[in-house]
């Protein structure tokens, strides 16, 4: 783990731990929604939603105590938790947005859809965890 005395503690550092973070999570993601889907048959909006949910307890786990850490949720962590479920519902939505409009309203290609799912959606996901859930102590 980094220490947070240094100069990785900062907007820099969040950032490139939350690339990294944002790497495995998505394997993880992967792995879940193609072995339900591929190996044991499972539609694949359940499979999906499955491997999401998978993924939204790893990355609160992840992201609390590596991508932000030093900023402890501490005795709002309950609170902190429903937010970032919440972003991460949103950030769902986005992009199943994303995915629509370009795949089903635009005809274009899937891999096209793919553009703004892995650039956008995680910025704002990033600026809003940051700002909203793990914001720095006062």
């Amino acid at each position: 783990m980094l220490d947070n005395r240094g100069p990785e503690r900062g907007l820099t550092g969040e950032a490139l731990r939350y690339v990294v973070s944002g790497i495995g999570l998505a394997a993880l993601y992967s792995a879940v929604y193609w072995t339900l889907a591929a190996r044991f048959g499972v539609p694949v909006l359940i499979a999906n939603t499955l491997a999401f949910a998978v993924n939204l307890i790893a990355g609160w786990l992840l992201h609390s105590r590596w991508t932000f850490a030093g900023r402890d949720t501490g005795d709002r962590a309950p609170a902190a938790y429903a937010g970032y479920v919440a972003i991460n519902a949103a950030s769902y939505g986005l992009n199943s947005l994303w995915v629509w409009t370009i795949v089903d309203h635009l005809h274009g290609s899937v891999a096209l859809s793919i553009v703004p799912v892995v650039t956008v959606t995680p910025i704002l996901t990033f600026l809003l965890n940051r700002a909203w859930i793990f914001r720095a102590k006062l």
